[in-house]
């Protein structure tokens, strides 16, 4: 079984599992926002939801939705869309203060803290995003998270008609300035890599639902 796990995690890589093997994720909708996410859970018991549009140019160039719902007390949590933590768009969260939460684009190039990463954006929306006594919740809009790359590297992009590896990582030490987007933060102490099956995150009117929770 785990020989399986392992085989499936590799396929799922290189882009070659098509419904073949069984995903991490599972199809999730949601009350609040109206979205229909692909959902799993990580070893630090935060949840990671995304969902796309159900109509995918041939670019595979596409605005995603994601939705982190994360502990209080993790220092910070950051999400690859391209299955690893190196070389694609990552979006990284810490909470700052008793009531914000920092979303920040980096790409990671080396065991360093990673800078910032202009070419995907993230857009808070209103709706879906809130914190209470036990937990945090932040759902964004990422233009620039289902294509990466370029001429000379080649690219990357994320296809729903292939199971996809994604990755997170997280921390319990909090970054070193957290009023400042752009600070730096000590490596991972524990990562993950699941499999999202994204043709369960499609959504209809993917845009206009999208405009309305802002």
């Amino acid at each position: 079984m785990v020989l399986l796990e392992k085989l499936a995690r590799v396929a799922a890589f290189l882009g070659l599992a098509k419904r073949q093997f069984e995903p991490d994720s599972s199809v999730y909708e949601d009350p609040e926002t109206g979205l229909t996410f692909a959902s799993s859970s990580t070893n630090r018991d935060v949840i990671v939801r995304v969902a796309i549009p159900d109509q995918i140019p041939d670019d595979k160039i596409y605005d995603t939705v994601l939705q982190v719902v994360a502990p209080n007390d993790i220092g910070w949590f950051g999400w690859a869309w391209g299955g690893h933590m190196t070389y694609n768009p990552l979006a990284i969260f810490w909470p700052n203060g008793t009531n914000n939460i920092v979303l920040s684009s980096r790409i990671a190039f080396g065991y360093f803290s990673p800078p910032e990463y202009p070419d995907a954006t993230y857009t808070i929306l209103s709706t879906g995003t809130h914190r209470n006594e036990t937990h945090w919740q932040v759902t964004a809009k990422c233009s620039g998270c289902s294509r990466w790359g370029d001429e000379w590297i080649g690219y990357t992009e994320l296809d729903p008609d292939y199971q996809t590896i994604m990755a997170y990582a997280w921390s319990n030490y909090p970054v070193d300035a957290p009023e400042d987007a752009s600070t730096s933060f000590a490596i991972h102490q524990s990562l993950g890599h699941p499999i999202y099956d994204l043709a369960v995150a499609k959504n209809a009117d993917f845009e206009a639902k999208v405009e309305a929770l802002l």
